[in-house]
Order: C-alpha cells, then sequence, then structure tokens
C-alpha cells in the first residue's frame, strides 16, 4: 500500500509535470493568435524644411542642423536597424542615432544637416528601418535651398576653325551668373604662347574689375583670333569669381592659319636716286646778274649729279602757261656739261620778256605742273616713282597769290608719299635780305617746312651753291611701293639678302615701306620686301 501511494505519487508528479508543459505550449499558441506585444515607431519630425541657406563663404552661415525624435509607440522593444539617406550629392548628412534600441514609450533621437555646395534647391529622405511589424522603413522627407551664385563660362570650348592669314575671328565669351546670390568675377587670365590670338576685357562696356553680377546677368569679353602664320594656336581663359563649388573656370580657345599667297618685291637702289628738279626763275630787271650766275654755273650742278650717278631730269620754268622753253623738254644724265648749260639758258631766256608771274614762283611751278599729264606740253617731265625737287630764284620776297602752306600741300598731293617733294631756294638772306636782294620770305618757309635748302643769292661762288643744291637734290630712295596689299604683320625686309626689323615701317596710306634718314638702303644695294597676301575672310 505505501509502496502503491509512492508510486501513483510519482506517476501524479509526472502527470502534474506533463500538464505544466502542455500549458506552456498552450499559453505559446495563444501568443501566435495575436496576443504578443509589440513595437511601434513614429518619427517627429516627419518632414524638414531648412529654408534657405547660404553656401559657406558666401554670407555668415546660418542654422542647417535640425533633430529628428523616434519613439517606440508600442508595448515591445523596438531595435533600429539602419539609418540611410536617399540623396548622395553631400548637402545632407546625418548623424548617429542615440540608442538603437528604444523601450516602449522611450525615444531616441538623430540630427539631420543641410550644407549646400551650391545654388540648388535639393529634396530628399531619410529612411529609417526597424522590426516595426507594421512600418519596418519610415521616411523622413528633406527639403533644402542653397544660396549662392554660381558661374556659367560660355562657350567653353571655342575653335576658330582655319581663317588665312590676315584675316580675324571674333568671339564673344559670355559670363553669367546663374545662381541665386551676386557673383563677383574677380580676374581674368589669358594665357597663351602665341601673338595671334588676343583678349579683350571690353572695359569700356563692362568698367574695370572687379565686375558684380547680380542673378541672371551676364557680361561679355571678346577673344579674336589674327593669324599670321601657318601654325595651330591655342588659347587659356581663367576666370575666378566668389562662386564656393567653382571657384575657376578654364575657357578653351583654338585655331589655325592658312596661306592665302605671298608676294615679294625686289628693288634695286640706285647709287643714287630717281629725282626730278624744276628751277622757277625770276626774270625780272633785278634778276639779270643772278641769271646770268645761274647760266654760267650750271656745268657745276649737271656735273655733281653726274658724278653722284644720280638719274635726273632738270628743267626751268618762266612762262605764265608753264610750257618748258625749246626744243628740250629737260636735261638728264645724257647731256654733257656745255649742252646742259645751253639747254638751261634757252629755258630761262627764251621768249625774251616775262609774264605776270615771274616774281610768283608757285604760280610758275603750279602751271608748269598742270601740263604734266597725258598730252599735256610738260608730259614725261615729272616721273611717278622719283624725287620731285622745286627750287625757287628770285631776288623778291614770294608773291604768288596764296600762302606758302597751300603750295605746299598742293604740290605734296602729287605724291603717293608727301616727303618726296622737297622746296629750295635762291634767295635773298632770310629775314634782313642781303646787298639790293630782299628776304625771300614765302618760298624760306616751304623749305623750312619739307626739309630743303635755302642758298644765298648774294652768294659770289655760285658753283658751289648748285653743286650743293644738286647733292640736296639727289638723294637715295626711302619709300618703296609695294605691288599688292600684304598682311602688316608678315612683311619682312631684307637688304642684299640680310633681313632687317629696325628702320623701316609700313605706310598703308601708300601701301609703302618707309626706311627712317639713317636706315635707308646705300645705292646699289638690293631690296627684297616678302609679304603674305589677304586672303576672302567672308570665305
Amino acid at each position: 500500500m505505501h509502496r502503491t501511494t509512492l508510486i501513483v505519487a510519482a506517476l501524479g508528479v509526472l502527470a502534474t509535470a506533463c500538464n505544466e508543459y502542455k500549458l506552456v505550449e498552450d499559453n505559446k499558441f495563444a501568443g501566435d493568435l495575436g496576443d504578443e506585444r509589440v513595437p511601434d515607431i513614429t518619427v517627429d519630425p516627419a518632414q524638414i524644411d531648412f529654408g534657405e541657406v547660404y553656401v559657406d563663404g558666401v554670407e555668415a552661415p546660418e542654422a542647417v542642423t535640425e533633430i529628428v525624435e523616434v519613439t517606440n509607440d508600442g508595448d515591445a522593444d523596438l531595435h533600429i536597424q539602419d539609418l540611410r539617406l536617399s540623396d548622395d550629392s553631400g548637402a545632407f548628412e546625418f548623424g548617429a542615432i542615440s540608442s538603437v534600441l528604444i523601450n516602449p514609450g522611450g525615444t531616441a533621437q538623430f540630427s539631420v544637416t543641410f550644407t549646400p555646395q551650391t545654388a540648388t534647391e535639393l529634396v530628399a529622405s531619410v529612411y529609417i528601418d526597424s522590426d516595426d511589424p507594421d512600418e519596418p522603413t519610415v521616411e523622413v522627407q528633406l527639403i533644402g535651398q542653397g544660396i549662392a551664385p554660381v558661374i556659367d563660362v560660355s562657350p567653353l570650348d571655342y575653335d576658330f576653325g582655319t581663317l588665312y592669314i590676315g584675316c580675324e575671328g571674333e568671339q564673344p565669351i559670355t559670363v553669367s551668373n546663374v545662381g541665386n546670390a551676386d557673383l563677383v568675377v574677380s580676374d581674368f587670365e589669358f594665357t597663351t604662347a602665341s601673338e595671334d590670338l588676343d583678349f579683350d576685357l571690353d572695359e569700356a562696356v563692362n568698367g574695370p574689375l572687379p565686375w558684380t553680377l547680380a542673378p541672371g546677368d551676364a557680361a561679355d569679353v571678346t577673344v579674336t583670333y589674327s593669324p599670321f602664320d601657318e601654325y595651330p594656336d591655342e588659347a587659356y581663359l581663367f576666370v575666378d569669381s566668389n562662386d564656393p563649388y567653382t571657384p575657376q573656370v578654364i575657357a578653351q580657345q583654338a585655331g589655325d592659319g592658312a596661306l592665302y599667297g605671298s608676294n615679294t618685291d625686289i628693288y634695286e637702289q640706285p647709287l643714287q636716286g630717281l629725282t626730278d628738279i624744276i628751277f622757277a626763275v625770276d626774270r625780272s630787271c633785278s634778276m639779270d646778274d643772278d641769271i646770268v650766275n645761274v647760266q654760267n654755273n650750271f656745268d657745276s650742278f649737271v656735273t655733281t649729279m653726274a658724278a653722284l650717278d644720280a638719274d635726273f631730269h632738270v628743267a626751268a620754268t618762266v612762262e605764265d602757261d608753264g610750257c618748258i622753253n625749246g626744243p628740250d623738254l629737260y636735261i638728264d644724265n645724257t647731256f654733257s656739261a656745255s649742252e646742259a648749260q645751253d639747254t638751261i639758258t634757252t629755258m630761262i631766256n627764251l621768249g625774251g620778256s616775262y609774264g605776270a608771274n615771274t616774281e610768283r614762283a608757285f604760280m610758275l611751278l603750279e602751271a608748269c605742273l598742270s601740263e604734266i599729264g597725258s598730252g599735256g606740253c610738260n608730259e614725261g617731265l615729272v616721273r611717278d616713282e622719283a624725287k620731285l625737287n622745286l627750287v625757287g630764284v628770285s631776288d623778291e620776297p614770294e608773291q604768288s597769290v596764296n600762302n606758302y602752306a597751300y603750295y605746299v600741300s598742293l604740290f605734296q598731293s602729287l605724291k603717293d608719299n608727301p616727303d618726296d617733294v622737297v622746296f629750295h631756294a635762291i634767295g635773298g638772306d632770310y629775314p634782313t635780305g642781303c646787298g639790293s636782294a630782299q628776304a625771300y620770305t614765302g618760298f624760306y618757309e616751304a623749305t623750312v617746312a619739307t626739309g630743303g635748302l635755302f642758298l644765298s643769292i648774294c652768294a659770289t661762288d655760285w658753283g658751289s651753291h648748285l653743286e650743293e643744291l644738286a647733292e640736296g637734290s639727289a638723294a637715295d630712295l626711302n619709300t618703296f611701293e609695294l605691288t599688292d596689299w600684304p598682311v602688316p604683320d608678315t612683311i619682312e625686309v631684307r637688304i642684299d639678302g640680310v633681313r632687317t626689323t629696325v628702320g623701316w615701317s609700313y605706310d598703308a596710306s601708300n601701301n609703302a615701306i618707309e626706311f627712317e634718314d639713317d636706315y635707308v638702303p646705300e645705292g646699289g644695294s638690293t631690296i627684297e620686301i616678302e609679304y603674305a597676301l589677304y586672303g576672302d575672310c567672308d570665305a
């Protein structure tokens, strides 16, 4: 009996233990039917609008950080599994959450920061993953507006293509502010190894640097390309501003030059240059002895000219109609000294009496030069390529109706280069006269204006006077007119095969190379002038 009781008791224990196990299992089953406690996530705020935030460096920084609270409104622990950001621009960042385990009724926080890099409106989200069975992922929407200047340079890359040498291409480069704060353009740097590319700030329109461009404003600068060789060219324009994201922008320009054609003009410098000399001689009664002196000593003049190996035309004009007297229009280097003396005597004396203009040398010369054209009585006297020396001879003041400046301008207009017209005088000493001769005013001023000689009519040695006049009239050529129109910067000048870069210049008005007095090529030298020709720039 006692044993049985023990057995029963033991069985009862076993039975009780078995029932307890079943209860546990039953309870678990009941929980599976919806009675288990669960977490419940909420966030505050669900949206953050940061508003307008200045980009660092534009103005004083503003508050750009907000706090997000994550609350567990459930009755079981909430586990935060991940925080992730939809935006990868770097403008939004979040900090670590204060706790990844949030008890029922508890709260955790994390920060969100907005740091815009440029002017832009950004929308993004922070996603929070948790073990909330109803909302495994919740979203906090982020909105922000960056405030900053934004520089735009257009075009960033420009190719002028191929231009003929001497042509010019022009390209505006536009600098714009496409941001929403003032853009300050502080500097431009134009870098190129070529002289063919050039840059202009156009300060007359834009003003001096720095420039302040309001949002939406723009300014144009200009790059020009004028190729002078066939090598490729490139340049870089660096633009500095207060754009915090892109403080320096680089724009590139390129181009190629092409030779349309070239020309070489070759000249031989005479041992002495071509010169045409016209004497306007006063034949009034007081001039009788002086005229004899001119005639008797003229052999000294032509002898000196011949010794200089000058290519000359010499004549004397005395008639009101301007026509040269006698059968010979001019004396040149084919005349002997005696022939020249006889011819000049005929030119001065033929006709006997003098006309109304005998004391008006300018007017005698005007009449003479009006007949040098085709069909004129003096056709062939004056050559286009020769210097023109005009010599007045009188013992009275010049009495032409206009002043000297009028006639200087009139006669210089006959030549492409005004310097090719020079006035000389043989007259009464300036300003008081000499002997019975009065000062040769009027013509004296013309000699000063053109760099000519003024010789005293009272001199006893007329031979040396006329030699000096010959030497002063037969100057080397200093001007060489080109046969075609050059690209000026391509001109090369060689004297006897040696390139020279000094002492000469290009005169566009006369399309000629002019040498300075100290650099005039010596007689007998060869002058080569090579240059590129302009192409059809419109094509």
